[in-house]
């Protein structure tokens, strides 16, 4: 069997785990988390749980996504290009600045810097 064959065996398994990772972590493990954010009582809904529900639901698909490129040969990531480590460092970045700004409003500067990065350097 070749490689791409033996990879393509495991996308059921990643978007399996996508889904049963979305249930457990939202409703499970991150609901409780969004009881006990420090906000005012008369918040709107969309500041106060679905913007961090939403980056943790770009954060899981941006990992399948990768996944599943990677699974059907399209995308095979070279950590030894200086490029890519930048990017995976600044998407890293962007996403955890996206859950942390909930908590404190400076996180918008490394959100905002690593939105500026992605616009600066993947102008092509």
């Amino acid at each position: 069997m070749s490689t791409v064959r033996k990879r393509l065996l495991v996308l059921p398994i990643i978007w399996g785990a996508y889904g049963i990772g979305e249930v457990v972590i939202l409703t499970y493990l991150f609901g409780p988390i969004l009881n006990y954010l420090p906000y005012i009582v008369q918040d709107k809904p969309i500041g106060g749980s679905y913007l961090p529900a939403l980056f943790f639901n770009i954060a899981a698909m941006f990992a399948m996504i990768g996944f599943s490129l990677w699974a059907f040969g399209v995308w095979t990531p070279d950590l030894s290009n200086p490029k890519l480590r930048r990017d995976l460092a600044a998407l890293a970045v962007l996403i955890g600045s996206g859950f942390l700004v909930f908590y404190d409003a400076i996180f918008m500067a490394p959100l905002i810097a690593s939105l500026v990065y992605f616009l600066a350097t993947n102008i092509e």
